[in-house]
């Protein structure tokens, strides 16, 4: 099958990773993650937007980030000593809802802090007009999850009615139009058969700079991922089973994720695990260089992260991370680092 999409595959849209034991500790975060919107117009069922409100720990207490504090944590980020490697908005919501996004990315761009700026979407929310707006604000990468293969697929997997071919629409609209912005479009494999990722491939292939099919990922303790799939979530790591598992998680040593209420977590965990601090009141690089942090990033190197609550029940990150990103074998030589 020929397609013009380079397929990663197993890999991260990102691109190759460093070994991370050897860049740390980090003067500057590798990944800022903005959480422009604790909403979702979608409710697909392996996400916590499936799980009723009352049932949900705490993830944000704004539904919206207010531009004013936008602002402020990009000209935070202008004071690390280097431009992060990549200004992600994502998180646990639907990016797009965020009335002023292009605006967020035309002003992050201007201040020039970033090697990369990303936006992780359901795409359903593409307009003709703000296709246009993300292209022209300097967007590096959009990256689109596809959730069904027909609008069936949509209303099984998102629980809404959805015109597919729409989606399919959008994305050809904004690949043609795209500038020098890159298009990234994946799928999560949930029993897909070989006829459906074939379809995937042939109906994207052409319209996306780069495609893959990705593996589910248990990322919500109060979903029963079994009930999903009848795949076996062990082979899940980036469609990779040779991934060996690592108790230190990697994230808080190379991450920070601004919620919408402007408090600052050390993860992308669909539950906040832990607030470093709040860029409100306080400085992106104060918080990164913080005690509180510290006492995180510790507390994985000791091992111990059955301490922390969500920590404890979290696997997200053994799914999410690659060879490069294990820190167990480094873990004592780095405690004397942190």
């Amino acid at each position: 099958m020929s397609i013009r999409a380079k397929r990663i595959d197993g890999q991260t849209p990102g691109g190759k990773r460093a070994i991370l034991a050897d860049l740390l500790p980090l003067d500057t975060p590798l990944l800022v993650q903005i959480f422009p919107a604790y909403a979702c117009n979608f409710r697909c069922r392996y996400c916590i937007h499936s799980v009723p409100l009352d049932q949900r720990g705490f993830v944000a207490g704004e539904k919206i980030i207010d531009f004013d504090l936008y602002r402020k944590c990009i000209d935070d980020l202008a004071e690390f000593p280097q431009k992060v490697k990549m200004l992600r908005f994502a998180a646990t919501g639907e990016p797009l809802l965020h009335p002023e996004i292009a605006e967020m990315v035309s002003y992050a761009k201007a201040q020039n802090i970033a090697h990369s700026i990303d936006i992780v979407t359901n795409g359903s929310l593409l307009t003709e007009a703000l296709s246009l707006q993300l292209i022209n604000a300097g967007l590096d990468q959009l990256r689109i999850s596809v959730q069904g293969l027909s609008s069936k697929a949509y209303f099984d997997v998102a629980q809404v009615k959805f015109n597919f071919e729409e989606l399919v629409k959008k994305v050809r609209f904004f690949y043609n139009n795209r500038q020098t912005t890159k298009i990234y479009v994946k799928i999560i494999d949930i029993d897909l058969s070989e006829r459906e990722k074939r379809l995937f491939l042939t109906t994207f292939g052409n319209i996306s700079d780069t495609i893959a099919i990705e593996q589910l990922t248990p990322a919500v303790p109060r979903i029963d991922y079994s009930k999903l799939t009848e795949k076996s979530l062990s082979h899940a790591k980036h469609g990779k089973g040779d991934v060996p598992e690592g108790e230190v998680c990697p994230q808080p040593f190379y991450l920070l994720q601004v919620n919408p209420d402007g408090n600052v977590t050390h993860c992308c965990s669909m539950e906040t695990a832990f607030v470093t601090g709040n860029c409100r009141s306080e400085k992106l690089l104060d918080i990164w260089q913080g005690k509180k942090l510290l006492g995180i990033q510790r507390l994985q190197l000791f091992k111990k992260k059955w301490k922390n609550r969500v920590c404890a029940s979290c696997e997200e990150y053994k799914y999410a991370m690659l060879p490069e990103d294990l820190l167990d074998l480094q873990a004592k030589d780095l405690l004397k680092k942190y």
